[in-house]
């Protein structure tokens, strides 16, 4: 859902116009996810609530990511400094607002740990340079091509994940599904980057 909230976003705070092969490999992605979703054995409404709201923030994010960029003509480094910013601040203020947080944050058993530290670090390192990846792609491309390039990047690990790990629960459907989803994704990619 998060690709059709972008081209949706797109389309209303940017004024772009998706081509209708673009349209049709969206509709594709979005009939995948829901067949796939149709033969979910474990419904959790409350999953798909929290799926729902991540998707949306992932749209605006990328959209006004984009806008920003275009509108204010700052660097990309501005503008990723400031998000960061502004993610840091919204950290601090759920951390504040949730009851014993701060103590459980304070106290955490493992902030001794010099293992625990250096993987701490270095996943914090990973997720800005992630964070860069995602905001020079968004600002080189569109937010939707970003978005449909954050999907089509989980067609191996969807794969291995049918076959590996033991959690996955086959039904027809959701391998369906899958599989329509990753056909929108490739549609999509020939016809943005045909050259």
């Amino acid at each position: 859902a998060s690709i059709l909230m972008t081209m949706l976003l797109e389309k209303w705070m940017l004024n772009s116009q998706p081509s209708k092969t673009v349209q049709l490999s969206v509709g594709l992605m979005l009939g995948g996810a829901f067949v796939a979703a149709l033969g979910d054995l474990s419904f959790n409404m409350k999953g798909y609530i929290v799926i729902f709201f991540n998707d949306l923030f992932t749209a605006l994010n990328g959209v006004i990511l984009k806008r920003t960029s275009e509108e204010y003509k700052k660097s990309k480094m501005t503008v990723l400094y400031l998000n960061s910013l502004l993610s840091v601040i919204g950290v601090f203020i759920v951390i504040m607002l949730v009851p014993g947080e701060v103590d459980r944050v304070q106290n955490f058993d493992l902030w001794s740990d010099t293992s625990f530290v250096t993987y701490f670090v270095f996943a914090s390192l990973m997720g800005s340079v992630l964070n860069l990846a995602i905001f020079l792609c968004t600002s080189t491309n569109s937010a939707l091509t970003t978005t449909v390039v954050g999907c089509l990047k989980n067609v191996l690990t969807s794969y291995i994940g049918m076959f590996v790990g033991g959690d996955y629960i086959f039904s027809f459907l959701s391998f369906v599904g899958i599989n329509l989803s990753i056909a929108g994704s490739l549609v999509y990619a020939r016809s943005t980057f045909k050259g």
